[in-house]
């Protein structure tokens, strides 16, 4: 039989075949043969037909049930016979399985009640589910055992494998062990698909198999006083809150005390008047009972109470337990004494008190911190430090304590080279390498010191043996690190493969062992070996785990020489063309960047596999290796929350406190995770702005913070020792002013000289900043640099909070940023001295720059100057503290960076304070360079954006060159256009950058760009780095120039002026050394021989060299790049080798930053939304621009002023300020009309505060405050289009208060928002200019007006204009390029003059019709090509502004069968996985309907052959294609097709007539 196999009951009728067994076709069959399946009979059996040779029956297996039938993993193999009744001796027989319904065998609770691991008997089809379906409804009933798994967060179920299901228990879960879950009936059944479905049936959950002993710790000081409070906090890494026990050992009354106390926080008031006894050292302990009743060890604590003053001393962790290979970090909190209110510097200083080795002085330092690098320490023993701490002023003043470091053993590793399943010839030699083998407690490099054993095993499911080889003799092998077994020793497997396992050694270890699975096959197949790099961790059976956000690379070699390809797939399947994947173009590598974070599922495994395949002559092999991926499951835990620490008095949680003074503890306990390991993280927006504060990684699992005013959105993330991360908790508290927040008066402004000074009624505010600055020096003395950045920060964004709300000047806020600056700078100096930087400290600290810097107005030179210089050292990182910075701390360097730039924008600053500033800032990106690309791997990216800037920085593997060509989207609302570069190919020969390292690139877009001599940049400050082996290459003198491309500005490109590359030298702007190539309207391409930061400043001069077309490679003059390999890259979607993009070339990046923001995630976002009552409104329509109208955008500003003081200096200002807002010059700024409104009165007392008692009086009431006149501002500002007016709204709504009070008027507010209109253009010498509606249904339609001299409209004509996609047809890869139309004046707008190369074309169907795509039933080959031909509407037009240029692209071959649809209105991804333009359309043209349609189903789905696809189109195509069978792309009606020739001929014509077609004056 075909399959010989059927369900264990139920089984349905199949066919067997037998052979030299003739029956009679007339009789039954029953009266003629017995069929039986081991002691059971068929239940039926029809003769199908017989012949001598040949015997066909049908056979009704039996249900096998019976009682000796036995069943083994789910399967009852047993034999088929069939007998002649009248001769028995004449019989046939075959093998046959029955397959039973898979049932649950057991459901076991974990050690720490997260998860529940639910055991089948044998494999299942795991329920249908997919790898992403975690839903535990598909597999349990819902009855009340089930609602147990879920609480706060619901359960998730995971199959790691066919036999197991991964229960992860949601937040708050209730179950235990003792209740019963329910299967599903007809949810499950066997793997085959065999057997029937399971039945419902409820199983009990068992408590583990071995308790494990609660984990349990204690913190808090170690010294007090008298005036002392003593708080003592218990952690133990447990899901539920497990039940703990205090007492005390030595002394009566607090053990009294203590004994109340029965959850983790101890809190005994200021004085502890139970701890009677001074002098003493009291000895507390505790233990911890969790769920399943197993006790912890008690951990003993001591707390020494003083007579005198002494600062109080703690240690976090409170305990420290490391393995030789990790660091050890300590950090010690002290707190003054209450007693005194003297305050001095604290000074520090660690000592070794015992350990069988000496740690080196280097590391026991004077400050608060210690830190010992990983190695440093022996395994398996135990060291004791000591911290004594004293006043400076006075060292009677002093606490001391001690901390145990433990220090353990780490197992054996054993490892063997390579994947650990491969898949070889027989004909090859086997040779294995277990060198890779380990000791961790030796270090890397020396003798490890193992034995190694080999052996060889066949299983069969059931038993195993030793190997033999193809004589039959036992496979002997050696002792040593590698074993060679040559070719044709041993047979090929068949059910199952050779089980290799190598066990490695040591006195006093215990052995490991490693097992590689080998299948082998006669035939000649090639070799496939994987390698793995990036962010994992290898586990003893070989596999890897990872987080759901790590960064890995899987590499594959093959030895086949040619013919090969080499291809990936997963198990379960994975959508390998996601985000998160990257596969190089030759299949040699798949880079799993994480993004997105569900690509691969946390608690599940995959098997990656990677296939090559060589095609032959004779015959197809493919040879494999495969590695399995188990990706780690983040800790779980309850929601974090936040509570004020003072003034509850047992009150419930109180959400809201003072600014500053107040405290508020974020805590999250009782999370707990099966790595352990567990540290957390904090952070903190305040609503309505986008500064994000977030602190450093630490084991405990609190954090009291100082906040500033407002809504506070706290974030908290915890993660395990592998780095897992749990999802971002909020919780959000009111910070209130405190009698702060007060504005001040404004009086009439005294004009002087500049005409800018305004006279204040300076009002004091309450907020206390001198005592605030006392709680800074405070932590600085006490050497908590941690609790100095948390203060510093809340002080940062309280002043912002006070200057927003008018209790600041710009000058005052200057003064305070810079006071708390220099106290951050004193802090990180102490700790650079000590070597101790962190990452976490660093990446802190650069966060904080970027806060500091985020206000223009509050920054001077000097400051930016030494922010820079602190920034630098931090990055630069001398001492070598840090190995690498993550893209989240690059982002917040390099965003600090943005703002150093903007700040040289506001006052007077020189040109050579500016040359320093520049100077300053290009180093500081050197740094940030070479510290980022150490944490990527080869083909990663870290990629970053916001309002002022857009960097990336690639780590590239140098034969890939993906190095030599990128681009960058410019995100922000200034520019349209990508900045991007290109090398020469004798960049590599000129600047001598090294064949082995990788190659590691810095592009960066900065937004706001300084002034030199008064000349204002029209681009981008555009910076372009090389950097190879941690070093930057200086690149001067290149024999052929690097071209780079560096966008207009939306308002130079209105204006249609012309630009001119130039780059900062000493004091002023420089062009030398450097071509300029206009890129049409869109920006300029600099062409240089050496690099440096790049930008375009305007220029009058028309002879500058401009282009006719804008595609080049590397030698002519291009926009679009191409390198010496011929490929077109993008340094933007992490990995290099990406798959081609649907934009034009160069690739542009994309605008998602990889950098998460707050905690990986943005905090404003996530917040949760408060219910708001909002009255129902009608949008207003869109206004459209007729031909004869011009667009504008009108608002009105009251300002609190009289008409008098609002003179033409301060109208000045105000149109400055606006212009700011929209990034447009000041001429496009017009002010209409200055309306006095009067006097205004505000009852609200606390928003205001009056100059002297006097003005109260005047009033007759306390409560009505009398405000200066006011008056209402109406302007507009020009716009060339709807769509650049809709810009212009959208940046006025946003920043134009802001700008305005930057401007010297404060107190600005908007009477009517920002509302885009439309009216008749003014007659010009008689010339009505003529614009057409803007639409973003459809392409743009422009008519072009003969006007006469009295403004007569003449005839518009229109005309239908193609452009031409076609493929070079070579074997390497052509990039996708670009093409500009640019209607002329003086021509007439026929794009086809009349001409006999021009063949007749169909008419194209009407806007709307459908576009069909059918699949081929063969890939196409890489010879043939097609033309896509575009019908778009272009037509002239006379204005006194150009146009944007029609875009247009070229497209790549046609659709093959495997296809798949993209999201994306104009693209297919072939199965080789490239990508094809179905339909061109120009780029500044909306689509109208771009959803997808058709019986090809929803993007994503893989067209197979003779599929059809239809997708709506606001414009139409004509495909002209070479003769390829089973492609066809049309319309509705007949498709049109032509052959090679025609399709060239009418190619010849479009480009012909297109290229006579040029811009307008």
């Amino acid at each position: 039989c075909f399959e010989c196999r059927a369900p264990s009951s139920s089984g349905a009728p199949f066919r067997v075949t037998i052979t030299n067994f003739l029956i009679s076709t007339a009789l039954a069959a029953s009266d003629q043969i017995t069929v039986t399946f081991g002691s059971e009979g068929a239940l039926g059996v029809v003769v199908v037909s017989s012949t001598a040779t040949l015997t066909v029956l049908s056979i009704t297996p039996p249900s096998y049930s019976c009682a000796s039938c036995a069943y083994a993993a789910g399967e009852a193999a047993v034999d088929m016979g069939v007998v002649l009744r009248t001769d028995t001796s004449r019989a046939a027989s075959s093998r046959f399985s029955f397959w039973t319904p898979p049932v649950i065998s057991s459901i076991a609770m974990n050690q720490l009640g997260l998860q529940l691991a639910v055991t089948f008997d044998h494999a299942t089809d795991r329920a249908g589910m997919t790898a992403t379906d975690q839903s535990c409804a598909h597999v349990f009933v819902a009855d009340a055992a089930f609602a147990k798994l879920s609480a706060i967060t619901p359960a998730k179920c995971v199959w790691t494998t066919a036999l197991t299901l991964n229960v992860m228990l949601g937040v708050g879960a209730t179950l235990v062990p003792g209740d019963a879950l329910t299967l599903q009936a007809g949810r499950v059944r066997s793997a085959n698909l065999v057997s029937l479905h399971s039945p419902s049936a409820a199983t009990t959950v068992s408590a583990p198999a071995f308790l494990m002993e609660p984990s349990l710790s204690v913190s808090g000081p170690t010294t007090i006083d008298q005036c002392s409070l003593l708080n003592l906090k218990a952690a133990s890494d447990s899901p539920r809150p497990p039940d703990f026990a205090w007492r005390c050992f030595n002394h009566p009354g607090l053990n009294t005390a203590l004994q109340a106390f029965t959850t983790s926080q101890v809190d005994l008031a200021g004085g502890t008047p139970d701890m009677t006894v001074l002098d003493i050292t009291y000895e507390i302990g505790v233990t911890a009972t969790d769920m399943f009743g197993s006790l912890s060890k008690e951990v003993m604590f001591t707390v020494f109470k003083a007579a005198a003053p002494a600062p109080q001393l703690y240690f976090q962790p409170a305990s420290v337990a490391v393995t030789r290979d990790q660091m050890v970090e300590v950090r010690a909190v002290t707190v003054f004494s209450q007693c005194t209110t003297a305050k001095s510097e604290m000074v520090f200083q660690w000592a070794q008190v015992s350990g069988p080795t000496t740690i080196p002085a280097a590391y026991l330092g004077t400050i608060s911190q210690l830190r010992i690098p990983g190695g440093t320490l022996q395994a398996a023993a135990t060291y004791v430090v000591s911290l004594t701490v004293s006043m400076s002023n006075d060292v009677s003043k002093q606490s001391s304590s001690q901390m145990v470091i433990s220090v353990g053993s780490l197992p054996l590793i054993a490892r063997i080279k390579g994947s650990a399943s491969r898949r070889q010839s027989t004909r090859s030699a086997l040779n294995f390498d277990a060198s890779v083998s380990t000791d961790p407690d030796v270090n890397a490099g020396a003798n490890q010191g193992l034995a190694y054993k080999w052996e060889c095993t066949l299983s069969d499911g059931k038993s195993s043996q030793s190997c033999r080889d193809t004589t039959g003799a036992l496979l002997v092998l050696g002792a040593t690190s590698t074993l060679h077994v040559a070719a044709e020793r041993l047979p090929a497997t068949t059910d199952a493969p050779y089980q290799f396992t190598v066990t490695v050694s040591k006195a006093g270890k215990s052995p490991a062992t490693y097992t590689l699975s080998l299948t082998l096959v006669t035939q000649d197949i090639p070799n496939v070996e994987l390698a793995v790099s990036g962010v994992f961790f290898r586990q003893g059976d070989g596999s890897i785990k990872i987080n759901t956000n790590s960064v890995f690379s899987l590499t594959a070699s093959c030895s086949a020489t040619s013919s090969k390809t080499l291809k990936w797939s997963s198990a379960p399947e994975v959508a390998l063309t996601a985000p998160a994947f990257t596969a190089s173009t030759g299949g040699d590598s798949l880079i799993y960047t994480g993004e997105g974070s569900n690509a691969l599922v946390a608690g599940a495994s995959y098997l990656m596999t990677s296939s090559c395949t060589v095609v032959g002559a004779e015959e197809t092999v493919v040879g494999s290796a495969e590695q399995v991926v188990v990706v780690n499951s983040p800790p779980v835990g309850v929601p974090c929350q936040t509570c004020l620490v003072d003034g509850n008095d047992g009150a419930p949680c109180v959400k809201a406190g003072q600014p500053v003074f107040d405290l508020l503890r974020i805590s999250c306990d009782n999370w707990a995770d099966t790595d352990g390991g567990l540290e957390y993280r904090f952070g903190y927006q305040v609503e309505g702005d986008d500064k994000d504060v977030v602190f450093d990684w630490n084991e405990s699992p609190s954090l009291d913070m100082r906040l500033p005013t407002g809504t506070i959105n706290l974030a908290a993330q915890v993660r395990d020792a592998l780095g897992a991360l749990s999802a971002i908790m909020y919780s959000t508290v009111e910070v209130g002013a405190g009698g702060g927040g007060q504005r001040r008066l404004l009086a009439s402004p005294s004009v002087g000289e500049g005409g800018l000074q305004a006279r204040r009624l300076l009002m004091q505010s309450s907020f206390d900043w001198p005592g605030a600055v006392d709680l800074l020096d405070e932590q600085l003395f006490a050497g908590n640099f941690d609790e100095l950045n948390n203060m510093a920060s809340a002080l940062i964004l309280e002043v912002d909070s006070q200057y927003a709300g008018m209790n600041l000047t710009a000058a005052e806020s200057l003064a305070h940023k810079d006071v708390f600056f220099t106290k951050l700078e004193s802090a990180a100096v102490t700790v650079n001295n000590a070597a101790s930087m962190s990452e976490g400290y660093m990446c802190t600290l650069l966060n904080l720059a970027s806060t500091i810097s985020s206000n223009p107005a509050h920054l001077s030179t000097a400051l930016v100057a030494r922010l820079l210089d602190h920034v630098t050292v931090l990055v630069s990182d001398e001492h070598s503290s840090v190995a690498s910075i993550t893209t989240s701390c690059a982002s917040s360097a390099l965003s600090f960076m943005a703002n150093s730039l903007a700040a040289t924008k506001h006052g007077n600053v020189s040109d050579a304070d500016l040359s320093s500033v520049v100077g300053k800032f290009e180093q500081g990106l050197v740094s940030v360079l070479r510290e980022t690309a150490a944490g990527l791997i080869e083909g990663a990216a870290s990629v970053a954006s916001s309002n002022s800037s857009s960097t990336a920085i690639a780590r590239n593997t140098y034969a890939g060159r993906a190095w030599a060509a990128a681009s960058l989207a410019t995100q922000d609302h200034l520019f349209e256009a990508a900045v991007s570069y290109s090398m020469p190919a004798t960049f590599l020969s000129d600047a001598v950058v090294g064949e082995v390292k990788p190659v590691d690139i810095f592009l960066g877009a900065f937004f706001s760009v300084p002034a030199f001599g008064g000349v204002t940049p029209i681009g981008p400050l555009v910076t372009l780095l090389v950097s190879q082996n941690g070093l930057n290459v200086p690149v001067t003198g290149l024999s052929e120039s690097i071209n780079i491309s560096i966008p207009f500005t939306v308002a130079h490109r209105a204006v249609g002026g012309k630009g001119k590359c130039v780059y900062v030298n000493g004091s002023a702007f420089s062009d030398v050394g450097v071509t300029t190539i206009q890129n049409g309207d869109a920006g300029v391409i600099c062409q240089t021989t050496h690099l440096t930061s790049f930008t375009v400043v305007p220029v009058e001069d028309e002879t500058v060299t401009t282009t006719s077309t804008t595609t080049t490679t590397t030698e002519t003059t291009t926009t679009t790049t191409t390198t010496p390999a011929g490929t077109t890259s993008s340094i933007t979607t992490t990995p290099e080798d990406s798959k081609p993009t649907s934009s034009g070339a160069p690739a542009e990046a994309t605008t998602t930053p990889r950098a998460s923001p707050l905690l990986q995630t943005t905090l404003a976002a996530a917040s949760t939304p408060r219910p708001t009552l909002t009255a129902t409104t009608t949008p207003k329509p869109t206004p459209v621009q007729a031909a004869n109208e011009e667009v504008f955008v009108s608002f009105s500003v009251g300002l609190p002023l009289t008409v008098e003081e609002f003179d033409e200096s301060l109208q000045l200002a105000f149109r400055q300020g606006v212009a700011d807002a929209a990034s447009i010059t000041v001429d496009s700024v017009r002010i209409l009309d200055v309306e006095a409104t009067g006097a205004r009165r505000d009852s609200s007392a606390s928003r205001h505060r009056e100059a002297s008692s006097d003005l109260e009086a005047s009033t007759g009431t306390a409560n009505r405050r009398l405000l200066a006149g006011s008056i209402t501002v109406t302007c507009e500002v020009d716009a060339a289009s709807v769509s650049e007016a809709n810009l212009l709204s959208t940046r006025l709504t946003s920043g134009l208060v802001e700008n305005l009070k930057n401007k010297g008027l404060p107190g600005a507010t908007v009477l009517t928002p920002p509302e885009v209109a439309t009216r008749v253009k003014k007659m010009t010498q008689g010339l009505a200019v003529e614009t057409s509606p803007p639409s973003s249904d459809a392409l743009p339609i422009v008519a072009i007006a003969v006007g006469s001299a009295v403004g007569a409209l003449c005839l518009t004509m229109l005309v239908l204009g193609y452009v031409f996609y076609k493929w070079r047809a070579t074997t390497s890869k052509t990039p996708l390029e670009t093409f500009s139309v640019f209607p002329a004046p003086e021509e007439t707008c026929s794009v086809f003059p009349a001409s006999e190369e021009v063949l007749p074309l169909p008419p194209p169907p009407a806007q709307g019709d459908f576009a069909e795509i059918e699949a081929v039933d063969e890939p196409l080959p890489a010879a043939r090509t097609r033309l896509s031909v575009a019908a778009s509407e272009i037509s002239c037009e006379a204005s006194a502004r150009p146009q944007p240029p029609a875009m247009y692209e070229r497209a790549k071959p046609g659709v093959a069968a495997g296809a798949t649809l993209v999201e994306a209105p104009n693209l297919v991804k072939d199965s080789f996985g490239e990508l094809h333009v179905v339909r061109s359309v120009p780029k500044f043209a909306k689509i109208q309907d771009q959803s997808f349609e058709g019986e090809a189903g929803p993007p994503g789905k893989s067209l197979s052959p003779g599929d059809k696809y239809r997708q709506k189109m606001s414009s139409v195509a004509v495909t002209v294609q070479e003769e390829v069978p089973g492609l066809a792309t049309g319309f509705n009606g007949p498709a049109a097709s032509y052959d090679a020739p025609a399709a060239g001929s009418i190619a010849a014509a479009i480009a012909a007539a297109l290229a006579r077609v040029r811009a307008p004056e």
